[in-house]
């Protein structure tokens, strides 16, 4: 069953705002884009490479690209950093955050940030825990990372790391051996495992069949023509309909 939300993607999809064409053999047909009620494009997180060109778009809050949309609709020349704070992923984790940088990404749709992941002690079992990754790695490869550095005599100060990982989310818990500083072993780890992860930005998109990058601005612009463009479908499909039912 459909989370509430979906039905924001749905909405009015059954009064022709949106074109469909024929399924990949024909008996049925399927819409070419979803009439979606927000910029769906800058919530989920999106990564995809295909022959000659890639995309990679970071996931942002829902509640701050909607308010984002709003101030931009009431002002083209607003601040976009006042209200979209910075990428939000749905795996967690700290961003470092420059904000040049991200307003440098905002404006052309290229760049990159970081993010690391978020970790605390407990002092009383000696064992760290991390609790969210950065949205580029896996704890698979965390783990199999910090194996070799062990094996290769980089890393002495973990006695055992697992995965405890449950219904109550992500969880890593690495136990240190006596007398170890947590704060310099996580920043030893940081710097030499995916724990500390860099995410490249690439908007690309296509508008109208073509390829274009672009920056958020630019893509609030897209969004919001089209967006126009189906509540002009509805509003016609609603207005024949009662004309048929007047006639």
């Amino acid at each position: 069953k459909l989370d509430g939300i979906c039905e924001e993607l749905f909405r009015d999809i059954d009064k022709d705002v949106v074109d469909f064409v024929p399924n990949y053999d024909g008996p049925l047909t399927e819409p070419v884009l979803l009439p979606t009620t927000f910029p769906n494009i800058l919530v989920s997180a999106n990564m995809g490479i295909a022959v000659g060109m890639a995309s990679s778009i970071c996931g942002f809050n829902l509640n701050e690209v909607c308010d984002t949309t709003i101030a931009y609709l009431k002002n083209p020349g607003c601040r976009l950093m006042d209200t979209l704070k910075g990428p939000d992923f749905p795996t967690g984790g700290e961003l470092i955050l420059d904000e040049g940088q991200m307003e440098e990404i905002y404006r052309t749709g290229r760049g990159s940030f970081r993010v690391r992941a978020k970790w605390n002690y407990l002092k009383k079992e000696n064992i760290i825990e991390i609790t969210e990754i950065p949205y580029t790695t896996t704890i698979e490869a965390i783990m199999d990372k910090v194996t070799d550095l062990i094996r290769q005599g980089k890393v002495r100060e973990i006695s055992d790391m697992r995965d405890e990982s449950g219904l109550e989310g992500l969880k890593i818990a690495i136990d240190l051996k006596r007398g170890v500083d947590p704060q310099k072993l996580m920043a030893k780890l940081m710097k030499m495992t995916t724990l500390q992860d860099s995410f490249s930005c690439n908007f690309n998109v296509l508008i109208a069949g073509m390829p274009r990058v672009l920056g958020v601005a630019e893509l609030l612009d897209e969004w919001t023509a089209w967006r126009t463009e189906c509540v002009r479908r509805r509003v016609f499909f609603d207005l024949n309909k009662k004309k048929d039912k007047l006639h």
